[in-house]
């Protein structure tokens, strides 16, 4: 059975757009982009090719831009946002030396995101549960694992604070949308423990930040306060977080140096 469409022309005639860039795809999920013009207004216009980025756009319609982008129009696969065109950029916030600052925002942002609503969420979100499969499968691959499932397992049976989750927060799926302020893109549409959603934090937004010396700590005691966490389980939401990161590098055949060490510093600490 053949995916979602990836021809732009029917959502272009359908809403109105006018093409005002080059068509572009995500690196993982392979969703296209492209970027219009609704009236004149920017906007950019996304067609998923998978059933997480489809969970995604029922997410940002669902936000209707409190906390993410706002969203002009959605129909199943296709999703037209207003586009960023703010000059801030987080992953440039750290290089300068503000990782603290970039890191209020993705909790600002995500506070936004946690944010009680009356409206019910979408269907078909994916639970945590589900996610974490992942780890069990990969059980026999290592001691590592075995540890890993073990944590999730402790965390998943006694759920806190369970909520519709972004799923993937990290320096590149929050924006700078100028008036508008730092806004949310890209969600996968889970369903878990409000913590989860923090953990991907602590592993970006590079190869090296992650490991650099105390940045763990610090950035724990600041997550914790912002967020109103308790350390010792966020700690082991960001471990078994980094464990499941691993399995799926696994999983697509990916080489998983990073993960293994931060993942050993997850450990140490928690052991600490």
């Amino acid at each position: 059975m053949s995916g979602p469409s990836t021809d732009f022309s029917p959502w272009l005639a359908r809403w109105g757009l006018e093409p005002d860039g080059w068509p572009f795809s995500t690196v993982f999920t392979r969703s296209v982009l492209l970027p219009v013009r609704q009236a004149g207004r920017p906007a950019m216009l996304k067609l998923a090719t998978y059933e997480e980025e489809v969970r995604g756009a029922s997410m940002m319609a669902w936000w209707d831009g409190e906390g993410a982008a706002p969203v002009l129009a959605h129909e199943h696969h296709a999703l037209l946002m207003v586009r960023a065109e703010g000059p801030g950029d987080l992953k440039a916030l750290v290089a300068e030396g503000r990782d603290d600052a970039a890191t209020a925002i993705l909790c600002g942002a995500l506070a936004e995101l946690h944010r009680p609503r009356t409206r019910p969420p979408p269907q078909g979100l994916i639970r945590l549960d589900d996610w974490f499969r992942s780890v069990e499968r990969a059980v026999p691959q290592g001691e590592v694992f075995a540890r890993g499932h073990a944590l999730a397992q402790a965390l998943l049976a006694d759920p806190q604070d369970v909520r519709p989750l972004h799923g993937d927060m990290h320096h590149g799926n929050v924006l700078d949308f100028g008036g508008l302020g730092w806004l949310a893109i890209d969600p996968k549409g889970v369903l878990g423990e409000r913590a989860y959603d923090y953990a991907n934090i602590f592993r970006n937004p590079d190869m090296a930040t992650p490991l650099s010396p105390g940045r763990l700590e610090r950035q724990l005691d600041l997550v914790c306060r912002l967020a109103g966490l308790e350390p010792r389980r966020m700690l082991q939401w960001v471990a078994a977080h980094a464990v499941l990161s691993l399995a799926w590098c696994l999983e697509d055949g990916m080489y998983p140096d990073r993960s293994l060490e931060f993942i050993d510093l997850a450990f140490a600490r928690l052991d600490a």
